[in-house]
């Protein structure tokens, strides 16, 4: 499975699989312009317990983003910020 996920202006999900090559196979018909500068590929087999990941780890990005690191289950270190892989 590949798949993009980007957001559009207005806060809506775009999601667009990919081919191998990295090129949407029905690309949505957004410009870039419109897209927020966020954009996650995914690339992972095709299965259930795949999906099931994907969907834990953007529930804790949403989480991250919304709540704050101690929502997930994150702490910061001794007087050091929490790094978040972007």
């Amino acid at each position: 499975m590949y798949r993009r996920y980007s957001i559009h202006r207005d806060g809506d999900l775009l999601v667009e699989d990919l081919g191998p090559d990295g090129k949407a196979l029905e690309p949505e018909p957004v410009k870039a312009e419109e897209r927020l500068p966020v954009e996650l590929v995914v690339m992972a087999p095709d299965d259930i317990d795949s999906r099931a990941q994907l969907l834990d780890l953007l529930e804790m990005a949403l989480g991250l983003e919304t709540d704050g690191p101690e929502s997930t289950g994150l702490r910061k270190r001794d007087g050091q910020p929490l790094k978040v892989l972007s």
